[in-house]
């Protein structure tokens, strides 16, 4: 009979035990990349170039002009949990460097042929230490400038399972790119350079003031992002955050242009990503994203970096504060960006004639929106005054109306003097001319009635109920989204097959609107999810809206744009469209070559 014998304990080899952890540390080239980084600017480098052959597979180096390393630590610092930015219990709880954990190096060494060159600045002569598989050779003199070179080649050759997980040089490549974004944009005094095979493919000139900040912002993410983002600071109760937030009609059917930074830091973290998604809620369709750079600083001890081995992720020792910081703060930034809005641009050039060699007549093509980025004395103050002009209009210079000669007041939005094809009204005001979205306008409009009344439980009790006739589908739909409904302020009952009746409502619109709002929600299965009532509103102010093909006389067009100016967030429709453009006087004269 067998007997069945317990393994016995026993202690991993060094290098099998770097080899395990290097399975959450080194996951692809990027992820060497994005360690080396860190190293070099915990060492204090101002200018860091990055090589790479076959996306980083066959070869990464990264040489920087840092503190280097003293040639009798060469050795050490490629044993594990080695570091020299840690050294007590106190040390972890208020971690300010990029790396701490001291496994980075080994666990690269461990799956790669990897060569540490460095030259300490107290040093006259340069060090190298090879290592294969992380069996390390005895340290060697060499010649370098003060500073560390990093080369690791032939990733996982010593694994080969896990090199078959790696992609296309071209797809690792681009994940290395992605890193060094990241990493630039947080370290704006540090010169990037990256070549890949001998050439050169990013290079980012140290950046130390405003200008050449936005400079490297705007080469990352584009022209077209500075010209469509707020520059923010704010600062709160030892929070600050700062960086450059985008427009919500700028936004991407993904979300892979958006950059958060703890403590300069790249992370990812629900906290914050709740935060951000809720404060684009009421302005942005739930299928987009917005584009962000943002920062956030804190006490290194407010925050705890050491929760995985790729540091990537952070827990907060108080989630909610930092939550409603950033949620309020960023709320409150798109909803006063409303006044700077209303300086929306388009730059216009003149129409011009197809070429003779064209086999069919071009249709005219129209640059895209681009509003002004810079809040001129703060959107606040702005918004403020705003707000008096519109409830106290004080002419300030001559705007006729067509078909009078008698001045008018100069509202912010204009006066109307037009309605275009059923569909945008046609402003002027003293700076220019403005067009209104007459649908994304009085979407905004009711949508912000609807969700003050909801909030306020202020409803209008209908004597008479308002009766919807269903189909039997339209009937299935009320019984799975009814708590939705009553939930922001619609009191529904059955009042027999295949109809609704409607006893009361927020005050937002005429009691018959309400039965078509019920009628045509319950029509297809509505896009909001459960629970959400923010995005029950908005779909209720959507089908309420003036349609498209309403026709407005100048009075009616005045009137919405009177309301437009006194509600919040007014600059974009619940979807995230804009409602107002406008058209300098300068724009004009360009358009037609006017002063050439």
């Amino acid at each position: 009979m067998a007997v069945d014998r317990m393994p016995r304990v026993h202690r991993l080899d060094a290098v099998l035990a770097n080899q395990i952890a290097a399975g959450e540390v080194v996951e692809r080239p990027a992820s060497i990349l994005k360690e080396l980084l860190e190293n070099s600017l915990d060492a204090g480098a101002t200018r860091i170039t990055i090589h790479l052959e076959g996306g980083g597979m066959d070869l990464l180096s990264v040489e920087d002009d840092g503190v280097g390393i003293l040639p009798e630590d060469l050795a050490l610092a490629l044993e594990r949990h080695a570091t020299s930015k840690v050294a007590t219990w106190e040390d972890l709880q208020a971690i300010q460097t990029m790396g701490f954990r001291g496994e980075a190096l080994p666990a690269i060494a461990s799956v790669s042929r990897l060569e540490l060159l460095s030259r300490a600045r107290s040093q006259n002569q340069a060090a190298r230490l090879q290592v294969t598989g992380g069996m390390a050779a005895a340290p060697e003199p060499a010649a370098r400038a003060p500073g560390t070179t990093v080369r690791v080649a032939d990733l996982f050759f010593n694994v080969p399972a896990r090199r078959k997980f790696l992609r296309s040089p071209a797809a690792e490549l681009s994940r290395n790119q992605k890193v060094l974004r990241q990493i630039a944009l947080a370290n704006f005094p540090v010169a990037f350079q990256l070549t890949q095979n001998g050439r050169s493919l990013v290079q980012f000139p140290a950046a130390m003031d405003a200008e050449s900040r936005a400079a490297r912002v705007a080469t990352i993410l584009g022209e077209g992002f500075l010209a469509n983002a707020l520059y923010i600071e704010q600062e709160d109760r030892g929070l600050s955050l700062s960086g450059w937030l985008g427009l919500p009609t700028y936004n991407r059917a993904r979300g892979d242009e958006q950059y958060f930074f703890v403590n300069g830091r790249p992370v990812r973290d629900p906290v914050i990503n709740h935060a951000l998604r809720a404060a684009y809620n009421d302005v942005l369709f739930q299928d987009r994203h917005p584009l962000f750079v943002l920062y956030l600083t804190l006490p290194p001890e407010r925050v705890d970096v050491n929760v995985h081995p790729a540091k990537a992720e952070v827990r907060f020792r108080d989630s909610r504060e930092i939550h409603d910081f950033l949620f309020h703060t960023l709320r409150r930034v798109i909803a006063e960006q409303d006044g700077e809005r209303l300086h929306v641009t388009i730059p216009v050039q003149p129409l011009s004639r197809p070429s003779a060699s064209a086999q069919s007549p071009a249709s005219p093509t129209y640059p895209t929106q681009r509003p002004l980025s810079a809040v001129r004395d703060g959107a606040g103050a702005y918004w403020e005054r705003l707000v008096a002009t519109a409830t106290s209009p004080v002419p300030t210079a001559e705007v006729r109306v067509a078909g009078s000669e008698e001045l008018a007041p100069d509202y912010p939005l204009g006066q109307a003097v037009a309605q275009i094809h059923a569909r945008f009204i046609l402003a002027q005001n003293s700076e220019g001319m403005i067009l209104v979205d007459q649908h994304a306008a009085h979407e905004r409009i009711l949508y912000e009635k609807m969700k003050i009344a909801s909030q306020q439980n202020d409803k209008q009790a209908f004597i008479i109920p308002e009766y919807v006739h269903l189909t039997a589908a339209q009937m299935t739909r009320f019984d799975e989204r009814q708590a939705e409904l009553q939930a922001v302020g619609l009191e529904i009952s059955v009042a027999g097959p295949g109809t609704l009746a409607i006893h009361a409502a927020p005050k937002a619109v005429a009691a018959a609107t309400y039965g078509q709002i019920v009628a045509d929600i319950l029509a297809e299965e509505p896009a909001w999810a459960e629970g959400d009532g923010d995005a029950v509103l908005a779909d209720m102010a959507c089908r309420a809206a003036i349609k498209t093909s309403r026709r407005l006389d100048l009075e009616e067009m005045n009137s919405l744009l009177r309301q437009l100016e006194a509600t919040p967030r007014f600059g974009q429709c619940n979807h995230g469209r804009p409602t107002v453009v406008h058209f300098s006087l300068a724009d004009l004269d360009r358009l037609f070559l006017r002063g050439r």
